[in-house]
């Protein structure tokens, strides 16, 4: 009786174990089958992706617009195919990619590996004429110097957005860049030199130009198109709720302030009566206006215009948006502010603490003189806080907007900097701002990649 008892046990722990055996050989399939599927996707998607990116070399190198090749790497295959939407301007490229992955029961069933797809796609811009706003270049100067003397990054100034000069760029201390920093003629101390105590998070690098010849034509065009053009002085304070005060400046009072080594003169202009408050969209049609003289703004900007100045522009108070980018990246408010002379944060009351600056900034004449963007009484106003812009400058001469002390490094005049890209002028820009020319040099502009 007892052996008949241990045989049945002995059969019952077989089949048990036989089950648990079959399942665990199962299991183990499954996740097999389950690493092969996967590692193969990844594989073809990885090859998708490269094929793209090849397309897009090629595109952007060989300028095609027309061609099908294939790319084999990873075991898997991409059909890469490039061809025109609109002639000599939309390009389409897209890349199907399949590979095989060992699926057990799969193989079982239908005596064949899984085929595994993926697809990718995206549109270019070509352009072979001006169509890169210059609003997109978010910091960009021709020299560092001005007057002779450089013009420095140091501690305290934080900058948010790439920035490049032709010229050598000059730090002291410590100052802060979270975007990449390039200067065709050198950085100085040099970043790999333990006198650089610069934070380049961006990274850095040198011998890279980036000329920028920028035809005003176009702008003008729109200002005279859209009625926007004044010969007198300008005032305007734009108020928040879509309006703005428009006044002329008939002259102007030189007045002298402060005592001490901070004993300055500046320059108040004088206004004509009575205030014009009108729609910003009255100024222009076009959204342009072109004032053959100076202009003195501040105010807060529910809209988008362009100032084109022959003269100088000074910003007297906050210049800023209703709706702030920083706070909501949708606003689609935009101001452009371009000189022919110099774009200056004067030395008015208001100014003396503080000033927020949101706008996209051009001093740029095309010739001889340097222009800037600049503090007035840089070198002689008390310590005034700091300078916080969102946007972008683009300058021949790098202006000065304070004055620090060689030894502590502690700014003695003048502002402090935080400066912030404002990454809607990726795609998009002020009424009609000033292009970017390239003469004979074909551009390209990814609009959308899909994978």
């Amino acid at each position: 009786m007892f052996g008949k008892t241990s045989l049945l046990i002995l059969i019952g722990f077989i089949s048990i174990f036989s089950v648990y055996q079959l399942r665990l050989t199962r299991a183990v399939i499954s996740a097999t089958d389950s690493f092969n599927y996967y590692y193969s996707k990844t594989l073809v998607h990885e090859t998708a992706v490269s094929a793209m990116n090849i397309g897009a070399s090629k595109v952007w190198k060989d300028t095609l617009t027309n061609a099908t090749f294939n790319v084999v790497m990873n075991n898997c295959t991409a059909t890469v195919r490039i061809y025109p939407v609109v002639p000599d301007s939309l390009v389409r490229l897209s890349v199907k990619a399949w590979g095989y992955a060992f699926v057990d029961t799969y193989y079982a069933r239908y005596k064949k590996p899984y085929k595994i797809e993926d697809s990718a796609f995206a549109y270019f811009i070509y352009s072979s004429g001006p169509n890169t706003p210059a609003s997109r270049y978010f910091w960009l100067t021709g020299t560092e110097f001005y007057n002779g003397a450089p013009v420095y990054w140091i501690t305290g100034d934080t900058v948010w957005g790439p920035v490049h000069t032709n010229g050598v760029l000059h730090t002291y201390g410590s100052p802060v860049f979270y975007d990449k920093v390039t200067a065709y003629a050198g950085i100085n101390p040099q970043p790999t030199s333990n006198r650089n105590k610069a934070k380049f998070y961006g990274g850095w690098e040198v011998g890279i130009q980036a000329e920028i010849p920028v035809d005003m034509t176009r702008t003008k065009t729109a200002a005279v198109n859209g009625g926007g053009v004044f010969n007198n002085p300008v005032y305007l304070k734009f108020l928040s709720n879509g309006k703005v005060v428009k006044r002329d400046i008939v002259g102007w009072t030189v007045e002298t302030i402060g005592s001490g080594r901070y004993l300055r003169q500046r320059r108040v202009p004088q206004l004509s009566p009575p205030d014009t408050v009108a729609n910003i969209s009255s100024l222009s049609s076009t959204g342009v206006i072109w004032v053959k003289n100076e202009v003195v703004v501040e105010g807060t900007l529910n809209g988008q215009l362009t100032i084109l100045a022959d003269g100088n522009i000074r910003i007297w108070d906050d210049l800023k948006y209703a709706d702030d980018p920083n706070v909501n990246p949708n606003s689609d408010d935009f101001l452009g502010l371009v000189s022919y002379k110099n774009v200056i944060i004067a030395d008015s009351d208001p100014n003396q603490n503080d000033v927020v600056i949101q706008a996209a900034i051009m001093a740029y004449d095309g010739g001889s003189n340097d222009k800037s963007f600049i503090a007035e009484n840089w070198d002689k106003r008390p310590p005034s806080g700091t300078i916080y812009l969102t946007g972008g400058i683009v300058q021949e001469e790098r202006g000065p907007v304070g004055q620090f002390s060689g030894g502590s490094g502690i700014i003695q005049n003048g502002f402090n900097k935080r400066y912030r890209y404002d990454p809607r002028f990726r795609d998009k820009a002020p009424p009609y701002y000033p292009l970017v020319s390239f003469p004979g040099i074909r551009q390209l502009r990814l609009v959308s990649w899909w994978e």
